[in-house]
């Protein structure tokens, strides 16, 4: 909850005037009495990294935390400009930005704040993974699987760059060789402690749709419920352009090649203490020229570290389309098994 404060002149002046004779050190005073010297590194959805004079860097619980003196302007989540910590009070803190206005903000709801040099310093942030499994059969049945993933989350200040592709490939004697391919990109812009714009791109060919290729441009807001290194959860929703072109025509002749949709998507990580990760992955479209041609598709999975940076991972991907292709069924339905690389 951020409620507004406006201060007299007066107050904003003396601040700004008394801020260069604060003593440079920063005190966190903790629920049980003790009171660390020392200054902010982050402030993170479940808890507090903090440089000890004595201890060196120590991470504090959010919980625990009954006030926090800092003489540094902070980058909140959300906010552009640099605020000043004038107040901390168990979970209320009271910050005065750039423009001069007072800001009462609920301090357990806060994603992220860091020191606005560390901010503007930082590097960008790089986290990625590789996937890949088949199956290979002869003998009586003749079958060949092949599935690739690559991920890769980019990070810069209030922007987040999601960058992903798909291939599959089946070979079969009774379907023949079929092939998925899709690249997408999602940008996604933090402008307040939760909310977030986005906009949303896919180029996909899959032979087994009858789709040759289809475009998707799309845009958004989303809400994060949570981001940490352990969990996140957002949601978003918005509007999409797709424009689909057909293999064979006649077999999609009462599609729309394209149109406008609503569209509604979740995703969800959580890992767990001794190392696996679960994520669930959902989208809907719905286009609002014909109520019964909507579409869905979900992922919902399992990664397992082996060793340093190499995982095992199993998937279960559902699509369905409610107005496919002649010879098309609705409904596709895939288990995968595969090992990979992450960083």
């Amino acid at each position: 909850m951020v409620l507004p404060i406006r201060p007299p002149k007066f107050l904003t002046h003396t601040l700004l005037l008394l801020a260069p004779l604060q003593v440079q050190a920063g005190v966190l005073t903790l629920e049980n009495g003790d009171r660390i010297q020392g200054e902010l590194i982050l402030v993170e959805k479940d808890q507090v990294t903090w440089q000890s004079e004595t201890f060196g860097e120590v991470q504090v619980d959010k919980s625990k935390v009954v006030s926090m003196d800092i003489d540094t302007d902070i980058k909140i989540a959300g906010r552009d400009e640099p605020c000043t910590l004038a107040g901390h009070r168990q979970e209320r803190w009271e910050v005065y930005c750039a423009e001069g206005r007072g800001w009462l903000i609920d301090f357990p709801g806060i994603e992220r704040a860091e020191p606005y040099t560390a901010f503007t310093t930082s590097p960008v942030l790089l986290h990625g993974d590789i996937t890949a499994g088949g199956v290979f059969e002869s003998g009586n049945r003749e079958r060949e699987d092949l599935d690739a993933n690559i991920n890769l989350d980019i990070r810069h200040g209030d922007f987040h760059h999601l960058i992903g592709s798909i291939y599959q490939n089946q070979d079969s004697e009774e379907d023949g060789d079929l092939e998925k391919i899709q690249l997408n990109y999602d940008l996604r812009w933090i402008f307040s402690e939760k909310w977030f714009a986005v906009a949303n791109s896919k180029l996909e060919r899959e032979e087994a749709q009858n789709l040759d290729l289809g475009t998707t441009l799309g845009l958004g807001m989303g809400y994060l419920f949570y981001d940490t290194s352990k969990t996140s959860f957002s949601m978003e929703g918005g509007l999409s352009s797709l424009h689909e072109n057909f293999i064979d025509e006649e077999l999609s002749e009462d599609q729309d090649e394209r149109y406008v949709a609503g569209r509604i998507a979740l995703n969800y990580r959580y890992k767990f203490s001794l190392g696996p990760e679960i994520y669930f992955d959902q989208e809907t479209l719905q286009s609002f020229d014909h109520s019964n041609d909507y579409e869905a598709n979900a992922k919902l999975g399992v990664r397992t570290p082996l060793v340093e940076g190499v995982l095992m991972e199993i998937g279960y991907e559902w699509q369905y389309d409610n107005t496919p292709s002649l010879e098309s069924e609705k409904e596709d339905s895939k288990v995968t098994v595969g090992v990979g690389y992450e960083w």
